[in-house]
């Protein structure tokens, strides 16, 4: 009697703590339901520490950012360079906007700046310039050199506001979108510095594992969902302070919005989150909401059968106001207008694309500027893989000609300069020949493989493909050494027919 009496008094001083601090601690368990890491050091990779401060009403935020920044590059460094991508929405001809305006006007589109206030390196003010096309390129100057194998602990001060921009990055109507929104450590590989600009066909990013701890503060009104583990959420005046871990991850994106409603469902250790958004003047069918949550369970739990474990302790799929589809590491933007009946099809299709970009982007990353084929084409052809394991083989074969072997054959009647799929972003004409190329015909590609030498061949690969370069950047040339070493077969005339239309 006395255990249970003492056992009262502590739960009841717990819960007057809590009230008195507004500290609600989400979840304390680690970001990873994985032991193994692919070899990867959590120690030797860049490690991204960020408070942010978002002002929705002036639709900007200031931040304090430190980059503990690992020196892998193989010699001693001084200067790096980091993408700081929102400077491209400072000029609406700049503007990486999605599908050549289509979801925004000239007239509604409102621009988005960067100002850096000063930076430091391991304490020291140092120079910075930016440059590139769009001044997406931050140059930070070392007055000590990186050594090779060294760090450096890189300080950034800077406020961003955001555009008017129904897009990766930018505000709608109560929504705002943070993806690509922080300077982001440039990819230092065998071809040197990766400079690259904000190009407005494709997904042009390309970025290194890395580990984040990010705290935002935002009115107490909103709602926030983002990439890795939510662990607490405390009040502080009138705004709520979400702290949250993220590790090996190769970028952070978050949303934020104060009509966010939340459902979840947990599968082989992973939280799923679905984001809706509602409102007094809006009915959820709460159907949909279920069917949506579904997909997601569905889409992961095959997945995790075969191409090997999804790592993270949570996915969230947030449906927000963008034009399709955008996949960023541990959650997905989904165009929050097909949660309706009339687009259910749509809805499965996208969540389904989307998640198989966990595996082929953000666990397997790629260069997504130089060889966007690569995940874009697994994550297509991931859509029959789905398909095939939910619905049986003859609605996945309906599923994939309809979805690409007829629009493949009826474009290929068509002229076309260059057919090679395997190319820079800057060599596509505009986004009707890229979506072609890189999503049908590579689709296309990856099926033949399949016609070739056998289904569980090819999941094979796609096993072992994900198993050597999970955590790490896969290539081309990596695939195509999996896919011989599995088949045991030269794959020169493929790549030459399908990758370089020779």
């Amino acid at each position: 009697m006395q255990k249970n009496h003492r056992r009262l008094y502590i739960i009841s001083i717990l819960i007057l703590i809590i009230s008195i601090t507004g500290c609600i601690n989400i979840h304390r368990s680690s970001t990873l339901i994985v032991d193994d890491y692919n070899g990867v050091d959590l120690d030797r990779i860049h490690h991204y520490r960020i408070e942010v401060d978002f002002d929705p009403m002036d639709r900007s935020y200031t931040a304090d950012q430190t980059v503990v920044y690992m020196n892998n590059t193989g010699r001693a460094l001084d200067e790096v360079y980091f993408h700081i991508y929102p400077n491209a929405y400072s000029n609406i001809e700049t503007a990486p906007v999605l599908f050549d305006m289509a979801n925004i006007s000239r007239e509604q589109y409102r621009t988005g700046y960067v100002w850096i206030e000063e930076i430091r390196v391991d304490g020291e003010k140092v120079d910075f310039t930016i440059e590139g096309e769009g001044n997406t390129i931050l140059k930070i100057e070392s007055r000590v050199p990186i050594e090779s194998n060294g760090k450096a602990n890189i300080d950034l001060k800077y406020r961003i506001g955001l555009p008017r921009n129904i897009d990766r990055f930018g505000y709608g109507d109560g929504v705002f979108n943070f993806g690509n929104w922080y300077p982001i450590a440039c990819v230092y590989d065998d071809k040197g510095w990766n400079l690259d600009p904000y190009y407005s066909i494709g997904d042009p990013f390309y970025s290194d594992i890395g580990n984040y701890d990010i705290t935002i503060r935002v009115p107490k009104d909103m709602v926030i969902a983002a990439t890795g583990k939510i662990a607490s959420r405390k009040a502080r005046g009138d705004s709520w302070v979400y702290t949250i871990e993220s590790k090996l991850t190769r970028d952070f994106a978050w949303a934020a919005s104060p009509h966010f409603s939340i459902e979840e469902l947990e599968i082989g250790g992973t939280t799923i989150k679905l984001y809706f958004m509602e409102d007094s003047s809006d009915m959820v069918d709460s159907d949909m909401v279920d069917f949506a949550l579904q997909v997601g369970a569905d889409s992961l739990e095959i997945f995790n059968r075969c191409f090997g474990k999804y790592p993270y302790s949570q996915y969230s799929i947030v449906l927000t106001e963008f034009p399709t589809g955008m996949e960023y590491p541990n959650m997905v933007f989904i165009n929050k207008d097909y949660l309706n009946q009339d687009y259910k099809a749509t809805l499965e299709q996208v969540i389904v694309h989307e998640t198989a970009h966990q595996w082929w982007y953000g666990i397997v990353g790629n260069d997504q500027i130089d060889e966007a084929w690569l995940d874009e084409a697994l994550t297509s052809y991931s859509e029959v893989i789905y398909m095939a394991n939910k619905y049986g083989e003859p609605r996945a074969m309906d599923y994939y000609t309809y979805n690409f072997q007829i629009p493949y054959e009826q474009y290929s009647e068509y002229s076309i300069e260059d057919g090679a799929i395997n190319k820079p972003l800057d060599q596509f004409e505009n986004w009707k020949d890229y979506g072609f190329l890189v999503y049908i015909k590579g689709a296309v590609f990856i099926n033949s493989i399949g016609e070739d030498f056998g289904t569980e061949v090819l999941y094979d690969i796609l096993n072992r493909y994900y198993s050597i370069y999970r955590f790490r950047n896969g290539d081309t040339e990596g695939f195509l050494k999996v896919c011989q070493e599995v088949t045991g077969t030269s794959f020169e005339e493929e790549a030459n027919r399908w990758l370089y239309d020779r």
